[in-house]
């Protein structure tokens, strides 16, 4: 656990020594195998006495409880063909989890290709059916977890649910955000549960405008974050800053597929969210907490002045069904302490250039996806992974940057997706400032065969791999029959990462949408 008042003294000291700390390095990555989903083995549990119905899963997201590790997996499907999970609910609940027994796995560096620990899925008592999360909220395709945690006593988990909040006027919004009132929708309406609900522009072809509703005036527009790194007056830079509502639930101790006493966070900065516990965090008094990193969305356009910033918060450990979820967002620094706004419209964008003195420059990576952020010890340092590539084969639907065009819309043609690669950024303080970032792993360019994880032994599959240890596909009609892969979803699992000889090592999981399955890696660091 992070120990903020020995941090905080030792940053000082620093300060006042003048003393230089080199940033740790990236030594070597290597892909161990499939952790869970496509060729990966199933724990006995789920293979008697009946078989249970799954194929493959993305995300992975991690965190212990009373002494089990615990993952929360995104959109599961039971068969390789795309059936959602649980279709005893009609595929309302679609987002699978697990569990690993850590005994056994004491020493993290014996894992290897040919010892993988085994994930407990969820399944249903008596049947084949797994079990999906139920947050009381509908689940299905596009919502999402986006992380979990414990307070010891109790679990709670972290849901987006891909939906805007409808206004006629800025007192329609929370936390400081405004209304845009010439906000139209594709998909669903927001009201409904079901389906993706993505903000347009009033006008636009297929834009459909709010309609009224009973006695009540419609909602004209959404809520919007006018102060957020990725909105612009443009089509684009409108609809990307608008407010999406996630909700916070409590695990229920006697159905784990269940959560309650949920809360809702209207949120634009920390739509891309990730979380991490603390035992004694200075700013919030010294007592527990939950910080919270946000980023506006998964993929930016720097090109175009809107890279995704980096945005960090917290809230006070949450104790029992009546707790609080009231988000402390990160303002800046004065005189080297951190200040803190309960208006999200002042939050500040973390220092994303450590060393370049009061500069914050744009991330230079427009496709982020998810981050993962955790404490290690053994460096004394925060280390964050994020980045990873993604698919601009085109559809029907997404005829000008296939899936890319769902994250970037009008602006797809004008994203650099680099090399595909994980990156690590490192710092001091849970609010920075961050160091450059430097490559954990590339994806690989999709273009060019065999360059990165797209050769044999790589983890993606790739229609020019040629050999017996390429990469197998993900044979679904719903994929473009040059579909290739691509990393998403860095997710670093806490307890496994240690010492090691020279430096650290981190053992992580990452997405490779084809095939559909989460890979496990280990990162060597050097301090």
């Amino acid at each position: 656990m992070y120990q903020s008042r020995r941090l905080f003294l030792l940053a000082a000291l620093l300060a006042i020594s003048g003393a230089a700390v080199a940033e740790p390095r990236v030594a070597s990555t290597e892909l161990i195998g499939s952790f869970s989903g496509h060729d990966a083995a199933l724990h006995p549990d789920n293979q008697a006495p009946i078989p249970i119905e799954y194929y493959g899963t993305d995300l992975g997201f991690t965190y212990q409880h009373q002494g089990q590790i615990h993952i929360l997996f995104g959109d599961t499907w039971a068969t390789e063909a795309y059936a959602p999970i649980e279709s005893s609910t009609g595929a309302r609940f679609d987002d699978g989890f697990g569990t690993i027994d850590p005994a056994g796995w004491e020493d993290p560096g014996k894992i290897g290709p040919n010892n993988i620990p085994r994930i407990r899925l969820g399944q249903h008592e008596g049947s084949g059916e797994m079990s999906a999360i139920d947050p009381g909220h509908a689940m299905d395709l596009g919502h999402t977890p986006m992380g979990g945690f414990s307070n010891g006593n109790d679990q709670f988990g972290i849901f987006n649910i891909t939906k805007p909040q409808g206004c006629r006027q800025d007192s329609d919004c929370a936390n400081g955000l405004s209304c845009d009132s010439g906000l139209g929708y594709y998909g669903t309406p927001y009201s409904e549960e079901t389906g993706l609900t993505l903000p347009c522009i009033d006008g636009m072809p297929l834009c459909q405008a709010q309609t009224e509703a009973g006695d009540e005036p419609a909602p004209s527009g959404f809520c919007i974050d006018r102060s957020s790194t990725v909105w612009a007056e443009t089509p684009t830079g409108r609809v990307s800053s608008s407010g999406l509502r996630v909700l916070i639930g409590m695990r229920s101790k006697s159905d784990p597929r269940k959560y309650t006493d949920t809360r809702t966070w209207l949120t634009n900065k920390f739509v891309n969210v990730t979380a991490r516990t603390v035992d004694d965090f200075a700013p919030a008094g010294g007592t527990p907490a939950v910080l919270l990193w946000g980023r506006p969305g998964f993929v930016g356009v720097g090109a175009n002045g809107r890279s995704l910033g980096l945005y960090f918060g917290y809230v006070d450990m949450p104790q029992g069904a009546d707790y609080a979820w009231k988000v402390n967002y990160y303002t800046g620094t004065q005189d080297g302490v951190p200040q803190f706004s309960a208006n999200e419209a002042e939050a500040a964008p973390l220092d994303l250039d450590a060393g370049e003195t009061g500069t914050q420059p744009a991330e230079p990576h427009d496709v982020v996806h998810q981050m993962s952020v955790s404490f290690v010890e053994a460096l004394n340092k925060w280390v964050m992974f994020y980045g990873g590539g993604i698919s601009v084969l085109p559809s029907p639907v997404l005829p000008s940057c296939g899936v890319l065009e769902l994250f970037a819309r009008f602006e797809c043609k004008d994203v650099d997706i680099g090399n595909g690669g994980i990156h690590m950024r490192t710092a001091d303080h849970p609010f920075g400032p961050w160091s450059p970032p430097q490559e954990v792993v590339a994806g690989g360019d999709p273009d060019v065969p065999n360059s990165g994880q797209y050769g044999p032994g790589g983890a993606l599959h790739h229609p020019a791999c040629t050999g017996e240890n390429c990469a197998t596909p993900t044979r679904t009609v719903h994929y473009h029959d040059n579909e290739y892969g691509f990393l998403y979803a860095a997710n670093l699992i806490e307890p496994w990462t240690h010492a090691s000889a020279g430096g650290v090592e981190i053992l992580w999981n990452a997405s490779t949408w084809d095939p559909y399955r989460v890979v496990l890696f280990r990162t060597r660091i050097t301090p």
